[in-house]
């Protein structure tokens, strides 16, 4: 009795892995090609939101966060455990998957102007490329990159 169950499970499992697979011999590409169009087509668009920030140096580093079509960055000083507004401005998330972007930030003066380590210019271009957000901040006639990694 337990023989004739064993054999009735066995082809049962066989059977649920037959019709799972595909027994056919022939080229079955149109087929393939649609199932890996409806995986391209789930592909959700590159989400930027979140915290950023760039490697301290002489203890003092920048903090973005990224919401709501709002991209927001301050200076931290570690030591005196204070952050002051550096930027806020408008965020255009991507609409594609990708590892590469770039978006033109409009300065929102209303939130920046009481700070004086605000920047004052007008937009900021931000590009993120593989991980990595940059943009360039001048201050006193220096300018210099910043690379901002998600927290």
């Amino acid at each position: 009795m337990k023989k004739l169950l064993s054999l009735a499970l066995i082809g049962a499992l066989s059977l649920s892995l037959t019709a799972c697979g595909n027994n056919s011999s022939k080229d079955n590409s149109s087929s393939k090609e649609t199932t890996t169009t409806k995986k391209e087509e789930k592909k959700e668009p590159l989400d930027l939101t979140g915290e950023w920030q760039c490697d301290p140096t002489d203890g003092t580093y920048l903090k973005a966060t990224i919401s709501n079509g709002v991209i927001e960055i301050d200076w931290v000083f570690v030591e005196e455990n204070k952050s002051a507004i550096y930027w806020v401005g408008s965020y255009d998330a991507p609409t594609t998957d990708t590892n590469e972007y770039s978006w033109v930030s409009n300065n929102d003066h209303e939130q920046t102007e009481t700070s004086i380590l605000a920047s004052t210019d007008e937009t900021k271009e931000f590009t993120y490329n593989n991980g990595v957000i940059s943009f360039s901040a001048s201050m006193q006639g220096v300018s210099k990159t910043f690379e901002l990694k998600k927290q």
